[in-house]
């Protein structure tokens, strides 16, 4: 075995590269001066290469101790991130959540707004799914958010944490020609997500209404479905809190209802890392009493209210 020397030799050693001086690697180390005078001495010793020596009233690396210095410190920064990694803590405090680009924007960054107010001390940063990844692993983030049940089944996620219910309806413009009996629903264009073709299907088949169309387009996008729907360019499916304010201004409709999924939106860790670290525990548990959607399956209040009077 190799003739190392004492791990906290190292330790001083590495604090007072760090800091500059003997008096603030002490007070970083908790230690008393002339502590860890001793072990850079014992350090010295131990190599038998002059690595400090004095200058003025403090010391300074030389050369060798210098170059020794960063191999210490970059070692054991390899060790803290290495420990961290292995009780579910990467050390930063900071979190990584992947949503959607239209759940980012309409409900992830007021919501997290609303959490740096609470705890500044988290960053909490956001993660965009695109067509490319959303089926390629969750990625190194810490927690996922998703609504889409019709291609995702709650069954998906054991460890899941419900933020509310979820709606999920065909949508169109009130002057995109369509004909609904109650049991059909018959249109031109249907506009699906890339990837999520079938979830008109589902729809279908959860909703005992009949789908007709004769054509469909497809967007990498649902903040595109919804606004090529908006320009009565076809039907799109949509959960009621992404398009909120299109419903309750009129300019998209929803004549065959919506069908309802019980606690539908969901956040849970990702499969990369399915330990929470102790800042996700924290927003988990902030969102289920901040986070949740209204009773109606729209954005709650506090949610979308502005910051500014």
């Amino acid at each position: 075995m190799d003739n190392l020397p004492p791990l906290a030799s190292l330790i001083a050693f590495d604090a007072v590269y760090r800091t500059g001086s003997v008096t603030k690697a002490a007070s970083m180390l908790g230690r008393t001066h002339s502590a860890i005078s001793k072990q850079l001495h014992q350090l010295q010793d131990h190599a038998g290469v002059t690595m400090f020596e004095k200058s003025g009233a403090g010391i300074q690396l030389t050369p060798d101790g210098r170059a020794f210095a960063q191999v210490v410190s970059n070692s054991l920064e390899d060790m803290r991130k290495a420990y961290h990694k292995l009780c579910g803590d990467d050390g930063a405090q900071r979190i990584t959540i992947k949503v959607s680009s239209t759940f980012a924007r309409l409900w992830a960054v007021p919501t997290v707004a609303r959490f740096n107010i609470d705890h500044p001390e988290i960053e909490v940063q956001i993660k965009l799914t695109t067509v490319e990844n959303a089926s390629n692993g969750d990625g190194g983030v810490d927690l996922v958010l998703s609504w889409d049940r019709l291609t995702s089944p709650l069954a998906e996620h054991p460890n899941a944490i419900s933020l509310g219910d979820v709606h999920i309806g065909p949508v169109l413009s009130p002057v995109y020609d369509h004909a609904y009996d109650g049991g059909s629903l018959r249109f031109q264009t249907r506009i699906s997500r890339r990837g999520f073709e079938q979830a008109w299907g589902k729809w279908s088949e959860l909703s005992g209404i009949d789908i007709v169309s004769s054509h469909e387009t497809i967007y990498d996008l649902s903040a595109l479905s919804y606004e090529a729907a908006e320009r009565a360019m076809g039907v799109t499916l949509a959960p009621k809190f992404l398009i909120e304010r299109e419903l309750k201004e009129g300019s998209l409709i929803a004549p065959a209802g919506f069908v309802l999924f019980r606690e539908g939106l969901l956040v849970r860790p990702s499969r990369e890392r399915p330990r929470p670290s102790k800042h996700a525990i924290v927003f988990l548990d902030w969102l289920e009493e901040n986070g949740r959607l209204g009773d109606d399956g729209f954005l709650a209040p506090t949610i979308v209210e502005p910051l500014w009077g």
